[in-house]
């Protein structure tokens, strides 16, 4: 091979052994994502038995917690004799009970086995020591990546993440001599650098990729922050960072080798199997047996229709404020179609306030009212003061040692400051966002110059039609986003919209509503068959999911004679609010029962690690028409997406939700699986140990390996996991052949519903029953008695 085709070669490797590792958001904008998405198309069981071990990781809870789960009634044993047969533990036709099939697989040598709870267990080759090469990575990607963190100016926008690195290891006091000669004559150039250093170390070329993919996943969390970066702004990516860790290696004087994972063997991936589907059945049967499929949709007349995020936190609301009054509920990702960086007034800069899988193709911009200069002027000097007090009092970070030495200096200035937020956090009421206008001074989005005339119709139409929303429109219709008010938490963008990019949902409410009340827009959609009346009035709304308040945002604009309408849903609203906050109070750690006071008061205190459980105990995605749930209680564990597919002949509708929402909500329900059975390695580790790195992410203790997934304090309590880690139930209430189509067109759905990362099902012709779509076609879903229907495919 040449000289110049060897690095080629590497850069290819390093891409491939990169290739088990997702890309990692950051905290400034979190986005939940499955932590080995890389592995989608292996299917759930592969990745189990493979990628999994691979990062070290456990897939699945131990044997040991499903047995207890079974021994308090947890799981049962007719789901549990359902999985050992349709996992092949016994012959298809066996009539063996369900009991005897029981007591053989728990009394199976396997099982005894697996009882020691390790899936992976890690084992370092002879003669390598990593600590120290690991350290000394971390410390240098918290530099570079993070450069708020770093103690001196690190010129990575002139030479490079790698460049960087080797400029400033040659002045490296804490470096030997002789390691910092060996990293002084190494080739600029990343690529060319890491060729070199696999050579000196002796890595042979069929020993290379196992090399690196083992490398890069000493250190996964800086590893998948590197990847996003890669993808992103594009200044650093895995060549670079395996030329630094393979540099240090070599320069130390190291030995190279992989890190040995002892993967589990077939046989324990399929007794996890069958336990993680027996474990499942339970829960997803508690949501099927609530649905009522072929009822009709709600035919008397409402005062409001309300579409709110799919996001299982409004199922809660949805259910409340039916239940207040004469209101329709309908669910939609909460970026309500408007694909745009936004740019908040007072905000220092746009974001992408839109799903991730989605390239923003605008830039809104919110300008003040005209008649409201005077107080925008005064909302921003207010903010601008906010945060130059923010600034200054707080640690600054980018001095070494700097924290400790500014909590001595500046304690007796601050700490009655502290004192006095602790004891009045629960007093009176706080209007929960103090750094958006919208509720108090009257601003617009300024849409006309972001999007033309034939654009602002076009983008009207796709959120009324993908909505399905193009007749019989209420007298008022609201578009409801999502936020969080929290105090004092590196995690609070992981609990904002992620159909938002991790932001809050009012802006898109509010633009999507001042588009559809646009009157030129409303000609422009009637000439497309879409007649607004012009009694309908567009509003838009916010639901905090942490003090579960409802506002209504923009009352200024509204017609007068709207006015006395739109306060009785406020009203309504408001006893909605209260309800689910009572609701929600009695599964929060330490809160009184029933008391809904408690919501807002954790959301004001600054020491408060629980704040609100987010999306924690989800567990199943429902596409279909809000009758098929309306009178059921799905304990705020389900996303619901309005979809009813009479309106939707050519399933143009259906293929935009099974590849776009179903993957997010899939991403979400990955993070908090994978969170859960191995908090360790795919978890954040408890809040209460945390640094943050910017907005990075968060070490565990002073430094270390960037900590991916979910904080404890997300998924469990002292007394044990609040979360129940089950892939998603999907639910899609419409033709098995328009289904099957979109399944087997769309490859990122087909390797979601045929790897088993998800259960779709759908209602069966035979009233109650439900019918599962995998690999294999359409089957009886067994979780459910499936009276006088044969146990074989039904296609």
């Amino acid at each position: 091979m040449t000289s110049a085709a060897r690095p080629l070669r590497v850069r290819a490797r390093a891409e491939i052994a990169a290739g088990v590792i997702a890309p990692y958001y950051g905290l400034d904008a979190a986005i939940a994502v499955n932590p080995v998405l890389p592995s989608l198309t292996d299917g759930f069981a592969a990745a189990l038995e493979h990628s999994v071990p691979a990062l070290g990781g456990r897939g699945s809870l131990t044997e040991r917690q499903f047995r207890a789960r079974c021994e308090g009634g947890r799981i049962s044993v007719s789901d549990l004799g359902s999985a050992i047969r349709r996992h092949g533990f016994v012959e298809a036709q066996s009539t063996t009970s369900d009991d005897e099939l029981v007591a053989s697989f728990l009394n199976d040598p396997e099982g005894d086995a697996a009882l020691g709870d390790e899936l992976a267990v890690d084992q370092f080759a002879s003669g390598r020591h990593d600590d120290r090469v690991d350290e000394l990575v971390a410390r240098w990607c918290r530099a570079a990546l993070a450069p708020e963190a770093a103690a001196w100016p690190v010129p990575v926008d002139q030479l490079g993440f790698y460049g960087a690195w080797r400029a400033l290891s040659r002045l490296d006091r804490g470096l030997p001599r002789s390691a910092r000669q060996r990293i002084s004559g190494l080739p600029r150039a990343a690529d060319v650098a890491l060729a070199e250093v696999l050579q000196h170390l002796g890595i042979t070329d069929d020993e290379q990729l196992a090399l690196l993919r083992s490398e890069l996943s000493k250190l996964p969390g800086w590893t998948a922050f590197v990847r996003w970066r890669a993808m992103t702004t594009g200044d650093v990516d895995v060549v670079d960072l395996l030329a630094v860790r393979l540099g240090l290696t070599w320069a130390l004087g190291m030995q190279a080798a992989p890190l040995v994972r002892r993967a589990p063997t077939a046989d324990a991936v399929r007794r996890s199997l069958v336990w993680q589907e027996a474990f499942e059945a339970g829960a997803h049967r508690r949501v099927l047996e609530q649905l009522r499929p072929q009822e009709t949709s709600q035919s008397s007349a409402v005062a409001a229709h309300l579409v709110f995020c799919i996001d299982p936190r409004s199922e809660g609301i949805r259910r409340h404020l039916e239940a207040a009054g004469p209101y329709a509920t309908s669910g939609f990702a909460g970026f309500f179609g408007i694909a745009a960086l936004v740019e908040p007034l007072a905000a220092g800069s746009a974001a992408a306030s839109c799903p991730v899988l989605l390239t923003p193709r605008y830039l809104i911009a919110e300008r003040p009212a005209p008649s409201a200069w005077r107080a925008a002027a005064k909302f921003v000097g207010a903010q601008s003061a906010l945060k130059a007090l923010r600034s200054g009092v707080k640690a600054p970070d980018s001095w070494a040692g700097a924290p400790l030495g500014w909590a001595e200096a500046s304690g007796w200035v601050l700490g009655p400051t502290s004192i006095s937020r602790s004891i009045l956090a629960g007093r009176g009421a706080r209007r929960a966002r103090p750094d958006d206008p919208a509720f108090d001074v009257p601003t617009l989005f300024d849409i006309d110059t972001a999007l033309t005339p034939d654009d602002q119709v076009a983008t009207a139409e796709v959120i009324l039609r993908t909505m399905g929303m193009v007749a019989d429109f209420a007298p008022i219709v609201a578009f409801v986003g999502h936020g969080t008010s929290t105090t004092n938490n590196a995690f609070r963008s992981a609990l904002d919209c992620g159909a938002c990019g991790g932001h809050r949902g009012a802006p898109n409410a509010r633009i999507a509503a001042s588009l559809l009340n646009n009157r030129l827009v409303r000609v422009g959609l009637a000439d497309r068959g879409i007649s607004i009346p012009d009694t309908t009035v567009f509003i838009a709304g916010e639901h905090d999911t942490t003090s579960d308040e409802l506002s209504i945002a923009d009352l200024g604009q509204l017609p007068v004679e709207r006015s006395d309408e739109v306060q009785r849903l406020i009203a309504d609203a408001d006893i909605a609010s209260r309800a689910l906050a009572a609701e929600r109070a009695t599964e929060l750690p330490g809160a009184r029962s029933g008391s809904g006071t408690t919501v807002a008061f954790r959301s004001r205190d600054w020491a408060q690690v629980y704040p609100e459980w987010g999306l924690a105990r989800n567990a199943a995605l429902i596409i279909g028409p809000r009758s098929l749930s309306r009178a059921a209680d799905l304990e705020r564990r389900v996303f619901l997406h309005s979809y009813e597919h009479q309106h939707d002949p050519d399933g143009i509708a259906l293929e935009t939700i099974l590849t776009a929402p179903l993957v997010v909500a899939h991403w979400i329900n990955a993070q908090y699986y994978f969170s859960s059975v191995d908090p360790e390695v795919f978890g954040a580790g408890s809040k209460t140990t945390h640094n943050l790195v910017g907005g990075a992410g968060v070490l565990t203790g002073p430094s270390g390996d960037l900590r991916l997934g979910l904080p404890w304090q997300s998924i469990a309590t002292r007394d044990g996991l609040h979360h129940e880690p089950l892939r998603l139930l999907v639910v899609v209430d419409a033709p098995r052949e328009r289904i099957g189509r979109i399944v087997e067109q769309a490859d990122i759905v087909k390797d979601l519903v045929h790897g088993e990362w998800v259960i779709l099902v759908r209602p069966s012709e035979h009233h109650g029953a439900w019918e599962r779509l995998t690999s294999t076609g359409w089957h009886p879903w067994l979780g459910m008695p499936q009276t006088g229907i044969e146990q074989k495919e039904t296609a």
